[in-house]
């Protein structure tokens, strides 16, 4: 038995170097990008709030939406890379093809997030809420697949593993795109609403010839279904969390520092979630996790626990500087909560990870292709959530 806790000790001690070395700059850089879209979100939360409140519905669904898509096309394209189906190259015309079906992959949830936003009385500027998540799902859809392409074929190319390095990127760049783009088609109609509409209409033009010239067919499209289903039914999950966000959107705002740190809050619970369910994938498969309560299992939880005071804190001093930089406004000094209570809420979402892989496999269901997207899904709701209590806990009511 001492050998054993011995053992366990060494491993948690190389888990806490590999933490800081390997897992905390990654943590760092995802979140540098979602405190990029945040700025966008806190400066023009207001205006998204009382003018166009269907955008906070869909919000946490898009930002989903775009790193479970893009995110299986590059596991797709390495699969397809390293089987000699597809030329390291983006001039290879699968690329293109790709690209369209995953931009009507994204198109259809969307819609239907923005009908369930309409139906439940979310309806001030409901068309050019469409127009807008309809032309931004577009436009950022083939900037992000072409990113996608890039890193996954530049990485075969270098030798590189891509499934080491694409997704954490690709989900990155995701949000580092979406609430920008919002953002800027809200200042275009601001600016010159019939100038919004011709941009608009020109872009689902383009679309539509795109779509002829990749020459998509009915049955490529139908090979992703399994894919399409489940990124439609967690997109459709997601409006628990949007409707949450709309409800408690005024006192999210008033809270100030919540508004712009919620997409870097939402993506970084979802990065440590990821990370477990990774991790216990792979000692699941090689069967080092004999039973729930293994002691080895909880060794990649401890040790990524450690990291979380440091990226609570970072968050919220980054965040702070932003909001008094963008906006000059005061952050409430209650707005400590956050970085005291954020490493609590990343190991709950962490122990959560690891007991729906664990029982997913138990009932023979592979983690790798259900849990990472699932618990990604379900920790934007736990986030938004926490995000909503601690804007209680800061200015009450």
């Amino acid at each position: 038995m001492a050998v054993i806790g011995r053992e366990v000790r060494e491993e948690l001690k190389e888990k806490v170097k590999e933490a800081y070395r390997v897992t905390l700059p990654s943590l760092f850089t995802s979140q540098i990008f979602g405190l990029f879209g945040g700025t966008f979100l806190g400066k023009y939360f207001e205006t998204i709030r009382t003018q166009f409140p269907g955008l906070l519905v869909v919000l946490p669904g898009i930002m989903g939406l775009r790193g479970n898509v893009f995110g299986s096309m590059a596991s797709r394209f390495s699969t397809m890379l390293y089987l000699g189906d597809l030329e390291p190259s983006l001039r290879d015309r699968k690329v293109l093809k790709e690209i369209v079906l995953r931009m009507l992959i994204s198109l259809i949830p969307i819609l239907l997030l923005w009908a369930i936003g309409v139906a439940t009385g979310v309806r001030k500027n409901a068309f050019d809420v469409l127009l807008i998540v309809v032309t931004s799902t577009i436009l950022v859809s083939f900037i992000l697949g072409y990113f996608t392409s890039f890193v996954t074929i530049f990485s075969f190319r270098r030798g590189t593993d891509p499934d080491s390095v694409a997704a954490p990127l690709v989900a990155s760049m995701g949000d580092f795109l979406t609430v920008p783009s919002l953002v800027l088609f809200i200042l275009l109609i601001e600016h010159s609403p019939e100038g919004f509409r011709v941009f608009n209409y020109v872009v689902l033009f383009l679309f539509v010839v795109v779509a002829a010239i990749s020459r998509v067919r009915k049955e490529e499209f139908l090979e992703l279904k399994q894919v399409f289903i489940t990124i439609t039914g967690l997109a459709l999950l997601s409006t628990i969390s949007g409707s949450i966000l709309a409800r408690f959107s005024g006192v999210i705002q008033a809270s100030v520092i919540l508004s712009f740190i919620y997409p870097s809050l939402l993506s970084s619970f979802g990065n440590y979630g990821s990370i477990i369910a990774a991790k216990t994938s792979t000692k699941l498969h090689l069967g080092e996790i004999e039973g729930f309560l293994c002691p080895k299992a909880f060794t990649d939880i401890l040790a990524l626990f450690t990291t979380a005071p440091v990226i609570g804190t970072t968050k919220l001093l980054i965040g702070i500087a932003l909001v008094k930089l963008t906006t000059g406004m005061a952050v409430p000094g209650s707005a400590w909560v956050v970085a005291l209570t954020y490493p609590f809420m990343v190991l709950f979402i962490m122990l959560y990870s690891y007991t729906v892989s664990y029982f997913l496999f138990r009932k023979n269901i592979d983690p790798d292709h259900v849990a990472i997207p699932l618990i990604s899904n379900n920790s934007d709701i736990f986030g938004t959530i926490y995000v909503v209590l601690m804007a209680k806990l800061m200015v009450g009511g």
